[in-house]
C-alpha cells in the first residue's frame, strides 16, 4: 500500500506485498489440491467399503456397463475446448463465452445422444436396468460440460484452492447421499444418486467461486481456433478411451455384469493413483509449463521433479497394495468381493506405472503437439484392444493379463515419444525414480515375507494381517527413507522452503526436523 509522504506524519510504513511467483503458485496449488485430493481418496475409500457390503457385485456392473457409454461419449465433451482455453495466451470475456456456449451446445447433444441409444443399450447388454440408468446419467454428463468453462478459468489462473474446494464440497455431499441411500436399502441407486449429486454440487460450487460469469456472445472465429486445437487432443481422447475402457465392454457383452463388477471394482481400486495424483499433477503442471514452454530445461526439471513425487507415493501405495490384496479385499469389501483380490495382484503394479504415464499428455499439450499424441493413441490404443480380444477367453484374469503385459511391452516408446520433444533422457528419467523404486519394491517384499510367516504359523486373522502387514512395510519403507534421504524429498524440502505461504515453510521445517536435516531459517 502507499504510504504518506515523508514531511507528513507516517501512519504505516507496509510494503506493498509482491505477487507470488510462478513457483509459489505452483506449490500452493499443488499442495491445496494433493491434501484435498488424499482427503477425497480416504473418503472415496471409505464409502466403497461401505457401499460394497451392502451394493452387490451386480449393481457395480449395470453402472459400470452404462459408464461405459457415457465415458466414451465424455472424451468427446468439450472437443478439447478446455485445455486450449488453459493455454490461451490472451484472455477475454468474448472467448469465455464462446467456449461456454460451444460446451452446452456439445454436451446437450451428447446428452440427447444418450437417452437416445439408452433402449438399444439395454437389449445389447442383455441388461434392462440400464434405460433408467442411463436416462439419470445423461443429466449428469449435461452438467459436466455446463462446468467445463469454469473448471478451466480457475485452472488457467492456478486458483487451486478454489478448485480443490469445490470438488470437495461435491465429494462429500455425494458421498454422504450414496451412503444414506444404501443403508436404506437403495443398492443401485445409491451409485447413481450418489455420481448425480457429486456433479450437481460441484458444478454449482464452480459457478459461485469461477470468476466466469454467463453473456450471449459467441464469435465463430474464436470457436474454429479452439477446435483446431482440440480436435487432436480429443481424438487422442477417442482411443484413449478404448484402450482404457473397451475390456469393460466386452466383459460385459461376453461374461456378464457380474464377472463386471469385480472386474470393475479391481479396476477402481488401480486407478485410484491415477484419478487423483496425476490428476493434481496434471492440472498443476499444464499452465505452469505453457507460460515456460520454449525453455526445455525448466521444463524438464517441473517434469522430472513431478514425476518423482508421483513415485514416491504411489510405488509404495501401489505395491504394498498388491502384496495385501487378500486381507484387504476381506476387510474392506467383503467375501462377495474375493475374486478381486486376484486381479488386484496384477492391476496394482500396473497402476504405478500408469500414474506415471498419466503426466506425459501434459507434455504434449504444453509443446503444443497434440497431433503426435493423437498418432500415437491410434496405434497403442489398437494394440490394447486386441489385448482385451485376446485374454477373454480366460475371463477376468485372463483380460488383465493380457493387457497388462501389452501396455509394459509399449511402455518404452510411450515415454519415448513425449521426451523427445522436450530433450529428456530416459536415463535420466529413470535415474530420478530408482531410488523409490527400490525402496518400495524392497518394503513390498518385507510385507510379503510377514503374511507368509502368518500363514505359515497358522494365523488366520486378515484384519490383523492386514494392520501388521501395512504397520511393518511402512515403518520399512519410513525407515528406507530416514537412512539415506532420497533426492526427491531433499528437493521438495527446499522447494517448500523458498515460498512465502507460511504453512507451506511449516511443512518443510516439520519435514526438515523429522529426516534429521537443517536447513537455513530466513
Amino acid at each position: 500500500m502507499h504510504c504518506l509522504p515523508s514531511y507528513l506524519p507516517q501512519r504505516c510504513k507496509q510494503v506493498a506485498k509482491p505477487d507470488p511467483t510462478l513457483t509459489e503458485r505452483t506449490l500452493s496449488g499443488g499442495a491445496w489440491m494433493t491434501g484435498l485430493q488424499l482427503a477425497r481418496q480416504l473418503l472415496q475409500l471409505l464409502s466403497v467399503s461401505i457401499l460394497a457390503h451392502r451394493v452387490p457385485p451386480a449393481a457395480y456392473g449395470v453402472v459400470a456397463t452404462a459408464v461405459v457409454i457415457t465415458n466414451f461419449l465424455d472424451t468427446l465433451r468439450d472437443l478439447g475446448t478446455s485445455e486450449a482455453l488453459i493455454r490461451e495466451r490472451e484472455m477475454s470475456a468474448e472467448i469465455e463465452s464462446t467456449a461456454f456456449w460451444l460446451n452446452t451446445a456439445i454436451g446437450a447433444t451428447l446428452a440427447l445422444v444418450i437417452l437416445s441409444i439408452s433402449g438399444r443399450a439395454a437389449v445389447f447388454f442383455h441388461e434392462p436396468q440400464l434405460v433408467l440408468v442411463l436416462q439419470f446419467l445423461a443429466l449428469g454428463f449435461f452438467l459436466n460440460a455446463v462446468g467445463s468453462v469454469p473448471t478451466a478459468l480457475l485452472i488457467r489462473a492456478m486458483a487451486f484452492r478454489k478448485l480443490a474446494l469445490c470438488q470437495a464440497a461435491g465429494a462429500i455431499t455425494g458421498t454422504a447421499v450414496a451412503v444414506v441411500v444404501a443403508i436404506e436399502g437403495g443398492k443401485l441407486w445409491s451409485l447413481i444418486c450418489g455420481g448425480l449429486t457429486i456433479t450437481l454440487v460441484t458444478t454449482a460450487a464452480l459457478f459461485l467461486v469461477s470468476p466466469f460469469s454467463i453473456n450471449a456472445t459467441f464469435r465463430p472465429a474464436h470457436a474454429r481456433r479452439m477446435l483446431s486445437f482440440g480436435l487432436y487432443l480429443s481424438g487422442s481422447h477417442v482411443f484413449n478411451y478404448f484402450s482404457r475402457n473397451l475390456d469393460n465392454l466386452l466383459v460385459a457383452r461376453f461374461l456378464g455384469s457380474v464377472s463386471l463388477g469385480y472386474y470393475q471394482m479391481g479396476y477402481l481400486l488401480m486407478t485410484y493413483p491415477l484419478q487423483n495424483m496425476s490428476s493434481v499433477i496434471n492440472q498443476v503442471m499444464y499452465p505452469s509449463l505453457s507460460r515456460v514452454s520454449d525453455n526445455r530445461e525448466k521444463i524438464q526439471l517441473a517434469y522430472l521433479r513431478s514425476s518423482a513425487l508421483i513415485g514416491l507415493i504411489c510405488f509404495p501405495l501401489m505395491l504394498g497394495l498388491a502384496v495385501t490384496a487378500g486381507p484387504f479385499i476381506h476387510v474392506f469389501l467383503g467375501s462377495q468381493w474375493t475374486p478381486v483380490a486376484r486381479l488386484l495382484l496384477v492391476f496394482a503394479p500396473l497402476g504405478a506405472a500408469q500414474a506415471l504415464y498419466g503426466t506425459v499428455s501434459v507434455i504434449y499439450q504444453s509443446q503444443g503437439r497434440t497431433d503426435l499424441q493423437f498418432k500415437w493413441m491410434l496405434f497403442s490404443s489398437v494394440a490394447y484392444v486386441l489385448s482385451f480380444v485376446v485374454g477373454l477367453r480366460w475371463g477376468i484374469i485372463g483380460v488383465a493379463c493380457s493387457y497388462t503385459l501389452v501396455w509394459f511391452l509399449l511402455m518404452i516408446p510411450s515415454f519415448w515419444i513425449p521426451f523427445h520433444l522436450i530433450e529428456l533422457s530416459g536415463q535420466r528419467f529413470f535415474r530420478v525414480l530408482w531410488p523409490t523404486l527400490w525402496r518400495s519394491l524392497l518394503m513390498a517384499t518385507i510385507s510379503a515375507s510377514w503374511l507368509l510367516i502368518l500363514k505359515q504359523l497358522g494365523i488366520d486373522n486378515p484384519a490383523g494381517a492386514l494392520a501388521s502387514a501395512v504397520l511393518i512395510g511402512a515403518l520399512a519403507y519410513l525407515s528406507l527413507l530416514f537412512l539415506r534421504t532420497p533426492t526427491v524429498v531433499s528437493e521438495l524440502i527446499d522447494l517448500l522452503s523458498e515460498t512465502t505461504n507460511p504453512y507451506l515453510r511449516k511443512l518443510s521445517t516439520l519435514l526438515s526436523w523429522s529426516l534429521n536435516r537443517s536447513i537455513p531459517v530466513p
